[in-house]
């Protein structure tokens, strides 16, 4: 609960008005706490890029997309791992 009061304080500090805390709750249980913060702090300088003019939907939606697409990196990159891990093993055991 403090990791999510805490991103709900992150995005009213550098966004404004934070969307529902069903919203956070909804990205908390999708997504990792780290990713949901570097979500929000991508979409505050993409809102200062804009001059402040980004709408509370587009604040939310571009949000949403960065930790997707910050999710299916990090499960490639872990994928990627794994297949380095399980090369290298076989190479060893040879």
């Amino acid at each position: 609960m403090r990791q999510l009061i805490e991103l709900i304080t992150l995005w009213e500090r550098t966004l404004g008005t934070p969307p529902s805390e069903q919203q956070f709750i909804i990205w908390v249980e999708s997504h990792t706490p780290d990713i949901v913060r570097q979500a929000i702090l991508k979409t505050a300088t993409k809102n200062q890029t804009m001059g402040g003019t980004m709408s509370e939907d587009h604040k939310i939606r571009f949000a949403s997309k960065v930790m997707l697409t910050l999710s299916a990196q990090r499960e490639e990159q872990a994928e990627n791992r794994e297949k380095l891990r399980q090369e290298f093993e076989g190479q060893v055991q040879r």
